[in-house]
């Protein structure tokens, strides 16, 4: 830019006196249209970002800044990663492997959890997933948010009037299915799209009782999760 400037001084000393308002004025032009256009980048550089990097905006969301923590050495990174990018079909299938591996050996072995092995399950990893999970949906997905769905006056601990507010249910009463392919899944995974406290899933077709648990979970009874605001 300073050549420039150069520039323009000499060709508008050189020239004839007819052309030298001229000549100023067009170096004047050019001169302001290049300071803008070297300014922008310093001025609004997340403009240009957000641009050419359209899903690296989702670590502004407050799950970016969730400290890892885990008793069993668990890699949550995958699962935050999922949860930035707003894969939350992703999201789910790594939290299911999550809660199996917090489990123990033998849940790992056969491949899930039972009922009775829930309240055993890491305070600290299962608020890990959480904060992962609230941060990631504004406050709209977890299994806090489900407790507290399932506290509600509306609701009142009943399981079929949950599944219905959350989201689980379709139009006949049934509830939706659950298959490994997006395409055929009848889950929500957009979060403009799903109910408050629609994810992350939780089988219920062969009873309740891994529901109840994890929704009872002493986890969610700490001051951080203990006030969720149901909408």
């Amino acid at each position: 830019l300073a050549h420039v400037r150069h520039a323009s001084r000499y060709f508008v000393r050189k020239a004839k006196p007819h052309v030298q308002n001229e000549s100023h004025a067009m170096w004047t032009l050019v001169l302001h249209t290049l300071t803008l256009t070297v300014s922008l980048p310093s001025t609004r550089p997340h403009e240009a970002y957000k641009q050419t990097h359209v899903h690296m905006c989702a670590p502004t969301t407050a799950a970016a800044d969730v400290a890892l923590e885990s008793e069993c050495a668990f890699d949550y990174v995958p699962l935050q990663q999922a949860l930035l990018e707003e894969d939350f079909l992703t999201a789910d299938q790594i939290t299911r492997d999550a809660l199996i591996t917090l489990a123990g050996p033998n849940a790992v072995k056969r491949g899930y959890v039972y009922f009775s092995e829930v309240p055993k399950l890491s305070t600290t990893d299962l608020s890990t997933i959480e904060r992962l999970w609230n941060g990631a949906s504004g406050g709209k997905f977890g299994y806090s948010v489900q407790a507290a769905v399932f506290k509600t006056k509306r609701v009142n601990g009943d399981y079929e009037k949950f599944f219905d507010r959350i989201g689980w249910k379709n139009d006949e009463g049934n509830l939706l299915r659950w298959l490994p392919e997006k395409k055929s899944n009848e889950f929500i995974y957009e979060l403009d799209k799903a109910p408050q406290g629609h994810l992350p899933l939780t089988s219920a077709l062969r009873g309740t009782q891994l529901l109840a648990g994890l929704l009872a979970h002493p986890a969610w009874e700490s001051d951080e999760f203990a006030n969720v605001k149901v909408k």
